[in-house]
């Protein structure tokens, strides 16, 4: 991503940040889960999501969002995007439900995937990391 990508790209959640009612999410949905309390998301993924959230017409469970550096995955892996409060992983159990949400995930701009069999890991970490990009767990 180029660096007037970037700029546009943070001109949009400027501009959303000032008027961007979630419909589907609550904050409190991306608190890390070590037990610290803290919730670190960035606006633009709430954004993104929401989008993705409103196209699908299925609920996205958040089974993990914000890791603090004491989380544990935070210690296996200290480059997350999830430390940045930049990535969530949603729950997904069956291969329909993957494609739909996978659809309505690519439609609001997501260009960074990570599949599991019990969940899809999305990320808007497009500044340090290559995008777009699909691995598999």
């Amino acid at each position: 991503m180029n660096l007037v990508d970037i700029l546009k790209r943070l001109l949009k959640t400027l501009k959303r940040k000032n008027s961007m009612k979630l419909k589907h999410f609550k904050k409190s949905e991306f608190t890390c889960k070590c037990g610290c309390g803290e919730t670190v998301v960035n606006d633009e993924l709430l954004y993104m999501l929401d989008k993705a959230r409103s196209s699908a017409k299925l609920p996205f469970v958040i089974s993990s969002g914000y890791r603090c550096p004491n989380h544990t995955e935070s210690k296996k892996n200290p480059t997350s995007s999830h430390i940045k409060g930049l990535a969530v992983d949603i729950e997904c159990k069956d291969s329909n439900t993957r494609a739909i949400m996978m659809d309505a995930l690519v439609y609001a701009g997501f260009e960074r995937f990570g599949l599991h069999k019990s969940f899809i890991h999305v990320d808007i970490d497009v500044v340090d990391k290559v995008s777009p990009v699909i691995w598999m767990y």
